[in-house]
């Protein structure tokens, strides 16, 4: 199998984004696009019909504009593997679009991945510029509204300069918060660089927030509360990796839960689930080798399609990840953060020792935090 198609099944395997439906796969990424994207079709298309304008033109460039956003994303998926970094999928939002990285590396690396999306966006701006004087056009910045009153190129050509100046907006999470953090950290170190640029961009979320009541402009507020809340998350995110820094899979794992075999059946994994409160379980064979894991979500949908006397075999996650004891905390947050309703099972020797999910990781982290105090 070649690389590209290797990538390509890796990538397949991901859990994907909620609500998100896939339209093709470039690079060995699959591009998913969210049902919500449907909406600002429809909202252009009525706006242009209530304009008396071209309703497929209008929509035409609804779609040729997140081709931008789409390559935008696609700069910082290409940046990030030449620094190692996998990206599991880029998904298309109303607003915008978003490339899930496996991690995000600190320092030059995340400088030059962050600046890497905007970069395409010059690039593209410049291409269109130079195509409008070739062919003698206006660039329509005259224009009141160059998006409304002009082409569909001095549109594209507006379009990524408005890409480049939002997006360099100095606030988590613009692609301008992760270059403020990258750069604050070069001295100041990650933490703290974090906890600044997380600060800058609640102000600026604040400032956008009370402009858009103000002014009666509901979406400048709505961006407000998103930057808001990704300045928040950013911080917490980076929290929990100071909390974590240091340990490993075995000092955060779950050691005493019960198990399942092969055979057994969904009504017997009910059993367990409601006499504890332990919601995932690890499947061993008979020489007691991890065959598998069932989630609670696999457990309910099983009862569901099938009854009780299903065998867990038949439901079960078959090649569960996989983590050593002495695998460090940062990477299972990682690997958790990427499917949170899945445990990790750690497995020394061929021999189950251990699991952790999202949940304890979480009062790990909790307790950590305390005892640093």
């Amino acid at each position: 199998m070649s690389e590209v198609k290797e990538r390509e099944k890796a990538a397949a395997a991901a859990p994907a984004s909620p609500w998100s439906f896939q339209v093709g796969t470039m690079l060995g990424i699959p591009i998913r696009i969210h049902v919500t994207f449907l909406l600002i079709l429809v909202w252009f298309g009525m706006a242009a019909a209530a304009s008396s304008r071209n309703v497929p033109r209008a929509i035409a460039f609804v779609i040729a504009a997140f081709g931008c956003v789409l390559l935008h994303e696609f700069g910082h998926a290409v940046m990030a593997r030449r620094f190692g970094v996998k990206t599991r999928e880029i998904v298309l939002y109303p607003i915008g679009g978003v490339a899930r990285l496996e991690s995000i590396p600190g320092g030059w690396a995340e400088l030059l991945i962050a600046l890497a999306g905007p970069a395409v966006n010059v690039v593209l701006a410049s291409i269109f510029a130079v195509a409008l004087v070739a062919l003698g056009v206006p660039h329509g910045l005259e224009q009141t509204n160059p998006w409304r009153d002009s082409g569909l190129v001095q549109q594209l050509l507006w379009t990524n300069v408005y890409l480049v100046a939002f997006n360099m907006i100095p606030a988590f999470p613009m692609d301008g918060g992760r270059v403020l953090r990258a750069l604050l950290a070069l001295g100041l170190g990650q933490h703290r660089a974090t906890r600044i640029a997380a600060f800058i961009g609640q102000v600026i979320a604040g400032v956008f927030v009370v402009g858009g009541i103000i002014q009666a402009d509901f979406f400048l507020a709505f961006i407000g509360l998103f930057v808001f809340l990704g300045a928040s998350q950013e911080m917490a995110f980076q929290t929990r990796r100071e909390a974590i820094a240091g340990h490993t899979a075995q000092e955060a794992m779950i050691t005493k839960f019960e198990t399942l075999a092969p055979h057994d059946t969904l009504g017997r994994a009910a059993e367990l689930l409601l006499a504890s409160h332990q919601h995932d379980f690890p499947v061993l064979d008979a020489w007691k080798r991890v065959a598998g894991v069932l989630p609670r979500a696999r457990l309910l949908e099983g009862l569901a399609r099938a009854g009780r006397d299903t065998t867990v075999l038949e439901v079960m996650l078959r090649e569960p990840a996989q983590v050593a004891p002495k695998t460090e905390l940062s990477t299972v947050l990682q690997q958790l953060q990427t499917d949170p309703s899945t445990p990790l099972l750690v497995v020394a020797d061929g021999a189950l020792v251990g699991m952790i999910t999202f949940e304890n990781l979480a009062e790990f982290i909790v307790v950590a935090r305390q005892i640093a105090r």
